[in-house]
C-alpha cells in the first residue's frame, strides 16, 4: 500500500518538475554538472540525485496569461515554451519543499506562522513564503520575467524589491548567471545590476499583483 501511494503521489506532480523528465535532467547536467544546492532549503546535491527542478511562474498562470485552459493546452504556443524553458527561472528544489509550494502564490505571512523545521519556509493554504537565504533568488527571477517577457507579476513589485534587498546576490548566483549566459545566449539583469530591481516602478502595487 506504501508503495502505490507514493507512485500515486509522484504522479501528481507536474510533468516539469519531475526528475525523470528529460529536460529536467538536460538542465541539471548543464546548469550544475558538479552539483550545487537547491532553492529553499539549500540542500547539497549531486546529478543522479532524487532532485526536481521547478519553474518559479507558477504553471497554471501561465497557462491562463496565454488564454490556454492548462499548460498542455498550450504547449504547441511557442512563447509559452520560451518562458516554461527558460533557464533563468528554472531552479533545483527537494520533493517535499515542491509539494508544499504547488497551487500556491509567493507572499508574506505573519510572523506567528510556523516555519519548516528543516528548511525555514513558511506556508498557508495558498501563499508560500520562502526562507530569507531564497527570497532574493525568487524576487530576481520574477522581476526577470515581467520584464523581459511583460508577465503579470505573481505578488507585489514592493515585495519583490525587498525580497531581493533583504537576501543580496550571491556568488553562486552570478555564477549561475554566467553559465546561463552560455547556454542561451542572455544574462539575468537583475543579477549583475540588483539596483535595477529598485527602479522599477507600478502605479500601485496592487495592479502588479496577478487576479
Amino acid at each position: 500500500m506504501r508503495k502505490i501511494i507514493l507512485t500515486l503521489l509522484a504522479t501528481c506532480l507536474p510533468v516539469t518538475a519531475s526528475y525523470a523528465g528529460g529536460m529536467d535532467t538536460l538542465f541539471l547536467e548543464q546548469v550544475y554538472p558538479n552539483g550545487g544546492s537547491t532553492l529553499y532549503c539549500q540542500e547539497p546535491f549531486q546529478l543522479g540525485d532524487r532532485i526536481l527542478v521547478t519553474q518559479i511562474y507558477d504553471e497554471r498562470r501561465l497557462a491562463q496569461h496565454f488564454g490556454c485552459r492548462s499548460s498542455r493546452l498550450c504547449r504547441n504556443n511557442p512563447q509559452f515554451t520560451d518562458i516554461y524553458q527558460d533557464r533563468h527561472a528554472l531552479f533545483p528544489v527537494t520533493r517535499l519543499a515542491e509539494l508544499d509550494r504547488r497551487r500556491t502564490l509567493f507572499g508574506d505571512l505573519p510572523d506567528t506562522t510556523n516555519k519548516n523545521a528543516h528548511c525555514g519556509y513558511k506556508q498557508s493554504f495558498q501563499v508560500f513564503e520562502p526562507p530569507v537565504n531564497a527570497k532574493g533568488d525568487v524576487a530576481r527571477a520574477m522581476l526577470y520575467l515581467h520584464e523581459r517577457y511583460e508577465l503579470p507579476l505573481l505578488g507585489t513589485l514592493e515585495m519583490y524589491q525587498r525580497w531581493s534587498r533583504e537576501d543580496p546576490v550571491t556568488d553562486e548566483e552570478r555564477q549561475r548567471n554566467n553559465v546561463i549566459e552560455k547556454l542561451q545566449g542572455n544574462r539575468n539583469p537583475f543579477i549583475d545590476n540588483p539596483a535595477q530591481a529598485q527602479r522599477l516602478q507600478g502605479s500601485s502595487p496592487l495592479n502588479m499583483q496577478f487576479p
